[in-house]
Formats: C-alpha cells, structure tokens, sequence
C-alpha cells in the first residue's frame, strides 16, 4: 500500500498527487520522488528567472503603461516628500534563510532590498518617471542588523526618504516584524541606508527639481503642478537638467536644494556621502 493511501486525503487529491510523482521515472524510489517535489516546493522563490521576474517586470509594466498612454492620479500634490511611506510584506523561506541558524541570510536583506527600492523610486518622483528614458542608479548601501529574522517568520519593509542633497536620495529601509496580535509592538530587525540618483541616460537628475517637477510643496505644488501639465517630455526632461527652463520652466518654484541633510550623523549605518 501506498503511503498517499494510508493518509486521510480525499480520493482526488490523492489521484492527483499520484500523477505528480508519475512525471518522474517509476524507477525512482517514491520516498525520492517526494523528496524532490517538497524540494522543489520549499525553494521555488530561487528558481532561475524568478528574481529576474520579480524585480524587472514592475518597471517593464510601468515602462509599457507610460507608451500607452496610461495615467495616474497624482497624490503628491502639496505633499511633502518626507511624508511618504511605502511597505511590503515578505517571509524568511527556506531558499531565502541560512542552515546553520536557521533564520534569514544575510544576503537576502540585499534581495528584499532590490525588490522594494525601485518601486519606492518611481512613486516618490513618479512625474519624473513618466518621462521616457528615466531610470535611477545605486550610488551605496550600508546594513545595520539587529535581531535574526527566524525561519518561515513574515516580516514587513518600510521604505522612506531621509534627506536629498544637489545630487543623491538617501532612503532608509527599516526591516521590523509585523504588529503583536495583542500589544502592538514590534521588532526592528535591521535598517538600511541606501543613496541613488535619478538619470535620464547618462545626465543626473537634481532631486529638488524632480520633486517641484512631481507637484511636492504646500506652497507652491499646485501651481507648479499646472505648470507641468502644459510641459511637453523635451520641456520637462530640458528643466529638470537645466539646459533650457523657457518660459513655462521660469514660473515653476523649487524648495531647498538640499534637506534633511543636517541630521545625517545620526542615520544609523552613514553612507559615505561623495
């Protein structure tokens, strides 16, 4: 007999399974068989061509949906950049945490840090985005680890601007565990410090300009905002390099060429700023 015979499953399910373990030659011991298919299971997020998946079809999406002529509400009017916030959930896996303390790799922090900084990019300036051609690059990353991240444990992401100078964002990513059912509290895993700036082909972006482009600014966003919506792609991406600000870039007020910088002794895991 069987072992899916002996368990307590459903007629079908079984039927099914026992086709699973078919696909394999019948040469194969069946204890074998289910150990390669739980193996597969356990390891499916690293899969060739699942990362590639996962981080470059988000801005594959978003590249097509500009061409087409999609668009967005835009939230950031009057906003301020500091304000926004974006999270994600993950979970320690068994292909994502090492075998030795059984809680999450040290390289996998890099991973989920792929996976959220992109996203993050293209909301926070997403007018700037919009333009054909825009992509970002990382200047430098530091990680400060906390506490391990036991294996199978759900975890969440949070990523935030932490201050801009003339030429790099600096974000900081906070790995913290979900809320206790019952008091709330949570648990700060680790926190990374990333800088990146925003190019368009090989010409660096300034934030400020991305930012007042973007409609950021209880001030003046709106106004700005009006502004761009009259801007066709060559005006914008000429602004937001300087080469020609015309008549439409002259009336668009930017905020201060550099915040937040003031505190950065105090980020944890400092970035070397060049």
């Amino acid at each position: 007999m069987s072992l899916l015979a002996k368990l307590p499953l459903p007629s079908a399910l079984t039927s099914r399974l026992d086709a699973v373990l078919s696909v394999l030659p019948s040469a194969i011991p069946r204890p074998l068989k289910w150990a390669f298919w739980a193996l597969l299971i356990l390891n499916w997020d690293g899969f060739p061509g699942v990362w590639h998946l996962r981080i470059i079809w988000p801005f594959i999406r978003f590249q097509w949906q500009v061409k087409l002529g999609k668009k967005w509400p835009n939230w950031r009017i009057g906003k301020d950049e500091f304000e926004f916030r974006s999270t994600r959930q993950f979970r320690a896996s068994f292909n994502s945490s090492d075998s030795f303390g059984y809680h999450l790799s040290n390289s996998e922090y890099s991973v989920c840090l792929d996976h959220v900084r992109g996203p993050f990019a293209v909301q926070l300036v997403g007018e700037a985005y919009g333009i054909v051609g825009m992509t970002f690059a990382i200047g430098g990353v530091s990680l400060d680890f906390r506490k391990e991240i036991p294996l199978l444990t759900k975890f969440e992401i949070e990523n935030r601007l932490v201050g801009h100078d003339r030429k790099w964002l600096y974000i900081e990513t906070v790995f913290r565990s979900l809320p206790h059912p019952k008091t709330g509290a949570r648990t700060t895993y680790a926190i990374a410090l990333s800088r990146f700036v925003i190019k368009h082909n090989r010409r660096t972006i300034p934030p400020y300009r991305a930012f007042a482009l973007t409609g950021y600014g209880a001030e003046h966003g709106a106004k700005n905002y009006e502004v761009v919506q009259t801007m066709s792609q060559k005006e914008k991406l000429a602004w937001l390099v300087g080469d020609d600000v015309g008549v439409k870039g002259k009336s668009i007020v930017c905020g201060p060429v550099e915040r937040g910088m003031e505190g950065r002794s105090e980020w944890a895991g400092q970035v070397q700023i060049a």
